[in-house]
């Protein structure tokens, strides 16, 4: 027979399931290298959002800032000098 504090267990483990979880979505993105101007794919995800990540350039090599944005569910990437 179930005492008061299976139910209490049931109960927090009944909240904790119907707990919504974030979803985590993936994008490969173009992005314009701000020394030689070409263009390159990185791969990013919403756990990035608001983060400011160094890359380097795919063709030129040289380091760049790339900040990470979440417009409306879309990931958006802005690339900088270092």
């Amino acid at each position: 027979m179930p005492g008061p504090r299976d139910e209490e267990l049931q109960s927090v483990f009944n909240e904790v399931s119907a707990a919504p979880s974030a979803v985590r979505t993936e994008q490969w993105l173009q992005v314009a290298c701000p020394y030689c101007s070409e263009d390159f794919e990185v791969r990013l995800t919403s756990e990035e959002d608001g983060q400011s990540l160094y890359e380097d350039c795919q063709v030129c090599c040289r380091p760049i800032v790339l900040r990470v944005s979440n417009e409306d569910g879309e990931l958006q990437v802005d690339a900088h000098r270092s």
